[in-house]
């Protein structure tokens, strides 16, 4: 690739997974993705986090991956009741 284009993509300028998602509580967020994506609840945070994965440095990826481990860790440990 040349110089040019590479600065024509622009990594982490896009729009937010969910408008106005900084100003969401947790589990606002949480209704918020499982509206967007209608899967349970760990599934949709999931997908959340993965649109905005391409810069791990991203405010907002950190916003929806944190919840989602949080999940995920309340998901494992119940399963082992």
């Amino acid at each position: 690739m040349r110089l040019e284009q590479i600065e024509d993509i622009e990594v982490g300028n896009h729009d937010s997974v969910v408008e106005g998602c900084e100003l969401l509580t947790e589990d606002k967020a949480i209704e918020a993705a499982i509206e967007k994506h209608g899967r349970d609840l760990t599934t949709s945070v999931a997908y959340c986090s993965f649109e905005v994965s391409v810069n791990r440095e991203d405010p907002e990826y950190r916003f929806w991956f944190d919840p989602f481990l949080r999940l995920l860790k309340k998901n494992y440990i119940g399963s082992r009741r």
